[in-house]
């Protein structure tokens, strides 16, 4: 019995069960649940969805900016453009590509909830006359793979130019987030004009 008290049992997490695995699971499932959100968004109240959004897209970015400041604050004495632009690396690889993309898909939602808002007859071909937020929010996600769905197509000027902005978007988040894990700042002394003097290797005295 003493034996068997001593025993520890540890279950080993499995290697695949990464937090970059998990957040991309949480992603999925907020996906899916999106697709099962069924009230339906009409001309008069796709207002304040998007001053919802909006509100939400502001709360997001001074969040992100606190959290720079915080981790800039940490980082080594450095110039105060490169503390800022490693600060926002850092917290890049900290989020994770999956809930970068969340928060994402979820801002060109409601751009294209206000676009629709404000052209709901001409703004995209293939909506219904009351669409679902998951009919904005598949719009969403699918043109950030630079594929936009060919069930529902941008028709009027904002719409296309909305749509080629968010590719554009999708494109430079995914190179930043990527380049988060390049170190693109180290500088040798020699490009800051400063040069180190080596002293020579000392020779074994003799004897």
């Amino acid at each position: 019995m003493d034996r068997l008290q001593r025993i520890e049992l540890v279950v080993p997490r499995p290697g695949w069960l990464t937090a970059g695995a998990i957040r991309l699971g949480l992603l999925s499932l907020f996906v899916v649940l999106v697709a099962m959100v069924r009230p339906r968004i009409t001309p008069g109240n796709a207002g304040w969805v998007t001053l919802v959004g909006a509100l939400a897209a502001v709360f997001g970015a001074a969040a992100f900016l606190v959290a720079t400041r915080r981790i800039a604050l940490r980082l080594p004495l450095v110039e105060r453009s490169e503390r800022v632009a490693d600060a926002v690396f850092v917290l890049l690889r900290r989020l994770g590509l999956p809930l970068l993309g969340l928060a994402f898909f979820l801002l060109w939602t409601f751009v294209y909830i206000a676009v629709w808002w404000a052209h709901p007859e001409d703004a995209f071909r293939g909506l219904e006359p009351h669409p679902r937020f998951a009919d904005f929010f598949y719009t969403a996600v699918s043109t950030a793979f630079v594929s936009p769905p060919g069930d529902i197509v941008a028709h009027s000027r904002g719409a296309r130019a909305a749509t080629v902005i968010e590719m554009l978007t999708a494109v430079a988040l995914a190179s930043t987030y990527l380049s988060s894990f390049v170190d693109w700042h180290r500088r040798s002394d020699s490009e800051h004009g400063r040069e180190i003097l080596v002293p020579p290797p000392r020779e074994a005295d003799e004897h």
